[in-house]
């Protein structure tokens, strides 16, 4: 568990730029270092090893080691550093002489961005906030959880898949205006009784019920994250009145809208959306 991770900073981070064929070293490590590889490769030496170094990857150099870097010999080099003391590791940690020494990223990895937040708020940033971006940036690099994913959408029939793009595009410019079926139908490219049968079998609910619970979806949003009274909320999400919004958004999330609100006021989560819900199912 990263949180049995426990780092304390040395004094210095930094960039630093070297001409063509520079070299750095020897020198006798006291602390960890990361140095990033922002432009051009090396080659990396400690003790009786060496390693390639290129672009786009992290060297952690470790204490008790010797270590020197000859930079790119046919264009500079520039990378970034930070230097910090490992006092405690996890349990179920490999042992620190097996930690990788050279791991390659790319910007889809978290690592990069993280190693950027850190640059810029290392002298002036919160201290915790800074701790925490290093303690999830070695734990990265160690264990080698570094990649991120797009979330990925939920597959639908294309009719559908248009139907609910022109819902939610007549819902932003107009979260109150009235949706006909025939708008529907005509936007999904379909017949309607097949729209209908199409929504029935993926989501469980009728192209017209869909429409209501994404009124519902808006409204819930509101009462939880605004002001509005319920009655304005009912007028702005289109519901024909204060009592028929109540009724229906109470049997959607299991408590009347001004029940809900003082729920969440006091520190209750809010409730799924009906779609994410269904969606999630």
């Amino acid at each position: 568990m990263s949180t049995d991770l426990d780092l304390s900073f040395a004094s210095w981070t930094g960039i630093a730029i070297y001409p063509p064929g520079a070299t750095f070293g020897p020198r006798a490590m006291r602390d960890y270092e990361f140095v990033w590889m922002i432009e051009g490769d090396a080659l990396y030496r400690w003790d009786e090893h060496s390693v390639d170094a290129p672009q786009g990857s992290i060297v952690l150099c470790r204490p008790g080691t010797t270590d020197f870097f000859r930079w790119d010999p046919t264009r500079r080099t520039r990378h970034a550093y930070v230097h910090f003391h490992v006092n405690k590791t996890p349990s179920d940690w490999p042992k620190r002489a097996d930690w990788p020494v050279v791991r390659t990223f790319d910007e889809s990895d978290i690592v990069l961005p993280m190693f950027r937040h850190l640059l810029a708020w290392w002298d002036r940033g919160d201290p915790t906030l800074v701790r925490a971006t290093l303690t999830h940036l070695v734990a990265a690099f160690v264990t080698g959880h570094v990649a991120t994913a797009q979330v990925p959408a939920t597959a639908l029939p294309e009719p559908i898949e248009r139907t609910m793009a022109f819902l939610y595009q007549s819902l932003d410019r107009d979260p109150a205006a009235p949706i006909a079926f025939e708008d529907l139908v005509e936007a999904s490219c379909v017949t309607g009784p097949h729209l209908c049968r199409l929504f029935k079998k993926v989501t469980g609910h009728s192209p017209a019920e869909t429409v209501r619970l994404a009124r519902l979806d808006r409204a819930l949003s509101l009462v939880v994250r605004s002001n509005f009274a319920v009655k304005q909320i009912a007028t702005m999400t289109g519901f024909t009145s204060p009592f028929h919004f109540t009724r229906v958004f109470t049997k959607a999330f299991g408590l009347a809208p001004a029940d809900l609100r003082k729920a969440v006021e006091a520190g209750h989560t809010p409730p799924l959306s009906r779609m994410l819900k269904h969606w999630r199912e």
